[in-house]
């Protein structure tokens, strides 16, 4: 069984489509930034799954590793610093250089990559996952600053 299929992982990416529904009928920016702020993935597996599957229908869907890698640079910002550490830890720890089109194609769905075996070696180590948590549930005095920390 892969990772992404998972009964928790599910459970997870269930909740983050709830909350980014929620966060469409928010009505006050305070109530988005609320709703923002709760929104977390635990790894990269279920930001990418929560991705794919809330765009699904937008003009902005995002099918493949290209869509995602164009979603990141466009976004800039916290999109754009989860793609690169995925893409430094992946490079840096595993010789695996998810740039490379000769090795990851751009057309690659998204749930192909997701399901990879790069993919699946970081999210089952430890040492990948602390850092990635560490920034993803990044706080400074008190406040929600997820991937401020990044450098």
């Amino acid at each position: 069984m892969n990772y992404s299929e998972q009964l928790h992982i599910r459970e997870a990416v269930n909740t983050l489509i709830n909350q980014y529904q929620q966060y469409n009928l928010a009505k006050t920016e305070e109530e988005k930034d609320r709703i923002g702020d709760a929104m977390k993935y635990k790894d990269p597996i279920i930001w990418m799954m929560y991705k794919h599957e809330a765009y699904i229908h937008t003009d902005h869907a995002i099918q493949t590793l290209k869509d995602l890698k164009e979603h990141s640079i466009d976004h800039g910002g916290i999109c754009s610093r989860r793609f690169t550490f995925i893409h430094t830890w992946a490079k840096e720890k595993y010789a695996q250089d998810i740039l490379d089109d000769t090795v990851f194609k751009p057309g690659i769905s998204i749930v192909d990559f997701y399901n990879s075996t790069i993919m699946q070696t970081l999210v089952n180590d430890p040492s990948c996952m602390e850092a990635w948590q560490n920034h993803e549930f990044y706080t400074h005095n008190g406040k929600v600053a997820k991937w401020e920390n990044y450098k």
